[in-house]
């Protein structure tokens, strides 16, 4: 499992967890549609954890941009 370096975060990082997050999205409406409802609610389980990374980093991101010192 992937774990985003929140002390010194990048938009790389940020965009990784956002394509994870759209693929377990996919990866749930297959197994949806195929009726494996076990399947379904471990990868809804590791959505939701991706999601908190996400919006972790996200906040991480925008804590990091308010606080760079300005360079001329």
């Amino acid at each position: 499992m992937y774990t985003p370096n929140y002390f010194n975060p990048s938009w790389d990082e940020y965009m990784n967890l956002l394509c994870w997050e759209a693929r377990l999205a996919q990866e749930i409406e297959l197994h949806i549609r195929r009726r494996n409802w076990n399947e379904v609610s471990v990868l809804k389980r590791e959505k939701q954890k991706v999601a908190i990374r996400r919006k972790c980093l996200k906040a991480a991101l925008q804590h990091k941009r308010k606080t760079s010192p300005i360079t001329i």
